[in-house]
């Protein structure tokens, strides 16, 4: 059964295109890296914070089929130089505590288990 992990953090606007910068680097290096962070699709999407011009929201998805392994090597890659300094870059462009859609304040992880029943994808469509 595939799992999505999802993270919602803020990032101030004028940052967007650094926070773009940094992020790619990371993902590459994971390409690079296979079995650095065990996902099979990684996403990231973002919009205009409601309650302040000046941030935006961003949502990072990964899915994977063993969110046990996922969260494992999430944790081994903490420790990995080159990883820990894009997470670092990351960290230091995050606005530190700010809730966002009643949720806890913070880099909060949450974790979603499709409903294969309900997969649809229409590539046609794209």
């Amino acid at each position: 059964m595939s799992e999505v992990e999802t993270m919602h953090y803020r990032v101030l606007k004028k940052n967007h295109d650094k926070m773009v910068q940094a992020l790619v680097k990371a993902l590459d290096y994971q390409k690079a890296n296979p079995s650095l962070i065990n996902y099979s699709l990684s996403r990231t999407w973002f919009r205009p914070a409601p309650d302040n011009s000046e941030q935006e929201i961003w949502m990072l998805m990964d899915e994977s089929s063993n969110h046990e392994k996922y969260a494992e090597t999430m944790k081994t890659a903490e420790s990995d130089l080159t990883a820990g300094d894009f997470r670092q870059q990351f960290i230091d462009m995050v606005i530190p505590d700010k809730p966002f859609s009643g949720e806890e304040a913070g880099l909060k992880h949450v974790v979603w288990q499709e409903i294969p029943e309900l997969h649809v994808e229409l590539h046609e469509n794209d």
